[in-house]
């Protein structure tokens, strides 16, 4: 699966080139360039589209706590309108079937079916009956619905209560939402996602500070209440691994999902280059930076355990499985999906401040979007 993961980089870079090189109008790129079994599709998370946040028994989630408590973060902009998708879904699959798409990710909200988070304090069912009619809507549509269980969304009583993905009380809670989601979706769904890019949910969250929940070091990024950009980032992404792995050996035991259904995780790793090709330190620093781009959650996945190289850095700070959490985690994706942004450069650092450690200093890389000659990779960052 690794090995297939590279190709699939390596064809894309190659149909890039290949693209670039071809006569502007020679440029034709249309359904028949693709096999005939090729799946189009559109995408979008709950709180990004549905809006309706105290709407149809939900509670609110980490977003709408930090989007309202602190909108100076989020320039002034909340989910409360967002694409009105929970009222106006059945437009919106039209304009999708007009499209001619074959298929729609989106993500279930876990506060708008388990609004205490707990599944002992009760399901919701209005909350349940959306999903069901939304999944009934693109059926009859002829699009096959896929679903994330986890964008970035749970519900704000779990980390009032005890920190949400800081405590490893989370992968029960997580563990029991998603049953509940095999139990009355899995009949009807053949594609799903447990997590969305879990890099990002614990550096933006917990490292820089920029995304819910907002923590990290003071020293980081003022705005931050409380944090350790330091330390966080690794536990919360242990406590996303193993909240996975408890999502798939529940999907696996289900006796309402279809034997050729699919679970797996969705990565967002930038693609790096050295900053100086000829730099010996610099084609380290790439290595080192793959680690942790790709084989943080990609190796965990795959082999039950962190890459040696990321011990070797990280030392102490990184946790450890045990042989049965290890057990749990090897070979639990069924397929791996990448959402592929860029590429950037990447320079070793030689020197870091020992007083000022954090998880982008702990690797001993920095990712640059110009290179030592000046020349560009990529889109800027926004």
């Amino acid at each position: 699966m690794k090995v297939q993961f590279f190709i699939l980089l390596l064809i894309i870079s190659w149909l890039t080139q290949k693209i670039t090189c071809v006569p502007q109008e020679s440029r034709v790129l249309d359904r028949s360039s693709f096999p005939d079994d090729f799946i189009f599709g559109t995408a979008i998370s709950a709180f990004q589209s549905e809006a309706a946040t105290s709407e149809g028994g939900k509670s609110p989630t980490i977003w709408d706590y930090f989007s309202h408590t602190f909108p100076e973060r989020t320039n002034m902009h909340n989910g409360d309108v967002a694409a009105d998708f929970y009222h106006r879904y059945k437009d919106d699959i039209k304009l999708m079937k007009g499209l001619n798409m074959d298929a729609f990710r989106f993500s279930i909200s876990w506060a708008r079916q388990i609004p205490s988070g707990k599944v002992k304090d009760g399901i919701n069912k209005e909350g349940i009956q959306f999903y069901k009619a939304l999944i009934d809507e693109l059926i009859a549509n002829g699009i096959q619905p896929s679903v994330t269980l986890y964008h970035w969304d749970h519900p704000q009583a779990l980390e009032d209560e005890y920190g949400g993905f800081l405590s490893p009380q989370i992968i029960d809670d997580f563990r029991n939402f998603t049953r509940v989601c095999f139990e009355n979706f899995g009949d009807k769904v053949k594609m799903w996602t447990t997590i969305n890019e879990p890099y990002v949910i614990s550096v933006a969250g917990y490292e820089t500070g920029n995304k819910a929940v907002g923590r990290c070091s003071k020293w980081v990024n003022s705005r931050c209440q409380a944090g350790d950009s330091a330390v966080e980032p690794y536990i919360v992404s242990h406590h996303l691994l193993l909240s996975h792995a408890a999502a798939v050996q529940e999907f696996r035991n289900c006796n309402k999902t279809l034997q050729d259904d699919k679970i797996g995780i969705v990565l967002s790793p930038w693609w790096i280059e050295p900053s100086d090709s000829t730099s010996f330190t610099d084609k380290e620093a790439v290595e080192r930076g793959l680690a942790v781009e790709v084989d943080w959650h990609l190796h965990s996945v795959i082999y039950g355990d962190y890459p040696e190289i990321m011990k070797k850095h990280v030392g102490h700070k990184l946790p450890s499985f045990t042989p049965e959490e290890s057990k749990m985690l090897i070979n639990s994706s069924d397929f791996i999906g990448v959402n592929y942004y860029s590429a950037r450069f990447t320079a070793h650092l030689p020197r870091i401040d020992p007083g000022r450690t954090r998880f982008r200093t702990d690797h001993h890389y920095e990712k640059r979007v110009t290179n030592h000659s000046n020349h560009q990779i990529g889109p800027g960052e926004e």
